[in-house]
């Protein structure tokens, strides 16, 4: 009883409230971007059952990767920037270390924590600024939709590649050219990658698809890539690119 009502005082003061039916409800405030972005893993939460589906990050990231299995990660020190709480690495168990960093790791913990904590590897709490990672310390870096969400895109870029070894693995998964909203505040474009990221790389391939969710509901985000009869999107068309390449 003691662990249950400190847990709801904890939530209201997060602003949240638990519902009878044990749902975490989102208490109406002025909207900004991290509550933005707790109120769609809430939401996900109560859809999913109360549970975190994860099985689907498999086929993304080896995809993202052009990769049949997980070998090219054994060993490593594998990040995920941007993680969110639902377990994107737990696919993986190759890996010497798997770490998760997010901004709203501390939130998500307050919220899931008897989710994360069975995840079996570290989660990492950044800020808009840093990554409390030591420089040149990881072996492969993915990142999945998350760098349009920062509020500054070079600062963290810039996080990510210093926290990375010299010929590590950067595999990055990038909205391309959506307008600008109060959760994701940049406009991620070709002419900024050409200007930021690939100098910075040997690049091993570039891909891009339309988010098939965008053309028709029932086709997943990521799926056309794994559809070659699809038609390409051009660098202007609001897509998907999928980046894998070394850091020089």
């Amino acid at each position: 009883m003691f662990f249950k009502k400190a847990l709801k005082k904890i939530l209201l003061v997060l602003g949240y409230e638990v519902s009878r039916k044990s749902l975490l409800s989102p208490v109406s405030e002025p909207p900004n971007k991290y509550d933005d972005e707790l109120n769609y893993w809430i939401g996900r939460y109560n859809a999913e059952g109360h549970i975190f589906e994860n099985r689907h990050y498999q086929k993304i990231m080896l995809g993202m990767a052009q990769e049949q299995n997980d070998i090219f990660l054994k060993d490593k020190v594998v990040v995920d920037f941007g993680c969110g709480p639902r377990g994107s690495l737990v696919w993986t168990k190759v890996p010497k270390l798997r770490i998760g960093v997010d901004v709203l790791i501390d939130k998500y913990f307050d919220c899931f924590d008897h989710e994360m904590v069975n995840d079996d590897y570290i989660y990492v709490k950044s800020t808009e600024k840093r990554i409390p990672i030591p420089t040149e310390f990881v072996d492969v870096i993915y990142t999945m939709n998350s760098m349009d969400h920062t509020d500054n895109f070079e600062i963290m870029l810039h996080e990510l590649l210093r926290i990375l070894k010299i010929g590590g693995e950067f595999i990055g998964s990038f909205n391309m050219n959506e307008p600008a909203t109060p959760c994701e505040p940049q406009t991620l474009t070709f002419e900024l990658m050409e200007k930021t990221l690939f100098p910075k790389l040997h690049i091993e391939h570039r891909l891009v698809a339309f988010n098939g969710n965008y053309l028709q509901p029932q086709i997943g985000t990521y799926d056309l890539f794994f559809d070659s009869g699809h038609e390409k999107p051009s660098e202007k068309d609001k897509c998907i690119l999928w980046v894998r390449g070394k850091k020089i």
